[in-house]
């Protein structure tokens, strides 16, 4: 009888526990909407510009990285380490960062911001067009990979640009108010790529002035590869007769090929 009852107390005791730990379960926490800690981290990475040519002088461009908590706090003091890779993510040796190496690793300042200048590769370095792939790693001990990539594109061969400059209107009546032509360029490869972030400098031989008030400016080209700017022409009264202005557009390339060509525009004195 007295096994019984201890057969009993045990099996008592041991479905107690398990009633005890079922409860405790029930009080299970809510899965953060943010995530684990790590990814809440944003890491951005860009190129200014996007395209680089590559001649007889290698061309620069800015690559900026930003690091930021999910809220927008920058995180200052990290470390990011730069990679040169090609198209299919392997380590590349096409051009370097500042000191000549491919791999460079730099720090955030107190905005959380990296600015660090990538050198492009010579022509005589490359056989055809690439496009490399600056890979920004955030270093740090206990984290998570987080990685970001900007793509560059290098173009060997300026030849295989297609430059195009255009205005609209051509032709423009100078009354008591200064009429206006928005000229347009159109900058890619000879297969239709456009090229984007490229400066186009703008030249005006004549009277009037660009849109900001000068007579040479720039703009930069879009993810269409097309820039625009309005040219403002003169009144009758600043018109002493008839006559053509030019209008030169010139794309930002390595010295010392020169990609450039000239729009003209007529200007009629007219009345009101």
């Amino acid at each position: 009888m007295r096994q019984k009852i201890n057969i009993f107390v045990i099996c008592l005791l041991g479905f107690g526990l398990i009633f005890i730990s079922g409860c405790k379960r029930t009080n299970l926490l809510e899965p953060s909407p943010l995530g684990p800690s790590t990814y809440s981290i944003l890491l951005s990475v860009s190129a200014s510009p996007n395209v680089l040519f590559a001649g007889e002088t290698r061309e620069q461009t800015i690559i900026t990285v930003t690091l930021k908590k999910f809220d927008g706090i920058p995180l200052p003091n990290e470390g990011v380490q730069f990679h040169v890779r090609n198209s299919l993510g392997e380590r590349a040796d096409i051009g370097y960062f500042d000191g000549g190496d491919s791999v460079a690793t730099r720090y955030t300042d107190g905005n959380g911001r990296i600015n660090i200048t990538y050198h492009g590769p010579l022509a005589e370095e490359l056989i055809a067009d690439a496009e490399v792939l600056i890979n920004a790693i955030l270093l740090g001990e206990g984290k998570d990979i987080i990685s970001e990539y900007t793509p560059v594109i290098i173009i060997r061969d300026v030849t295989e640009i297609s430059f195009n400059i255009y205005a609209d209107p051509n032709v423009l009546w100078c009354t008591s108010k200064r009429p206006q032509s928005l000229i347009k360029v159109y900058l890619q490869k000879a297969n239709g790529a456009p090229l984007s972030g490229r400066r186009i400098y703008f030249y005006l031989d004549g009277e009037g002035s660009f849109e900001d008030g000068k007579t040479k400016t720039f703009k930069t080209t879009n993810a269409s590869g097309y820039a625009s700017i309005y040219y403002i022409g003169p009144t009758r009264s600043e018109l002493n007769i008839d006559k053509m202005i030019y209008i030169t557009g010139q794309a930002e390339t390595t010295s010392p090929f020169y990609i450039f060509e000239e729009v003209f525009i007529r200007l009629i004195k007219g009345t009101d």
